[in-house]
């Protein structure tokens, strides 16, 4: 039901965006004393792609036997890229920032937080304006 709304298309992709850049940023952390390591993020996602239908693809395995069980498995719609533009990097070549992870972490995390908000305001209206509660 929610699918065919622009709002819910809208809310939903940004928080999947959110979510995976958490793992993306929580990897960098992971790597903050690995020599000659670049920190990553994600590729900015494009909410006019979203809303047009555009964007990415997921792909998916096909059962070909009612008795097959089908992973849920895909391709990331959202592309990690290395951040080329570092200022700072340790003697062994590591260019992540501990508190700039951390600020990106925090951002993330309220953004995240702010679309499940937008998410459950807009269900709420739509049930009231079912006449449901």
């Amino acid at each position: 039901m929610y699918d065919k709304l622009d709002i819910f298309k809208v809310t939903k992709a940004q928080m999947d965006w959110l979510a995976q850049r958490q793992e993306v940023l929580a990897e960098n952390i992971a790597n903050a004393n690995t020599p000659r390591y670049l920190p990553k993020d994600l590729k900015p996602v494009s909410f006019k792609e979203v809303l047009t239908g555009t964007q990415a693809p997921t792909v998916t395995a096909v059962a070909t036997n009612s008795a097959h069980i089908v992973p849920e498995m895909g391709i990331d719609p959202f592309k990690s890229v290395t951040q080329r533009k570092t200022y700072e990097s340790a003697p062994d070549g590591n260019a992540v920032i501990l508190e700039e992870q951390m600020a990106k972490i925090g951002e993330s995390g309220t953004s995240f937080n702010t679309s499940a908000s937008l998410f459950q305001k807009y269900q709420k209206m739509i049930m009231n304006a079912l006449g449901q509660r």
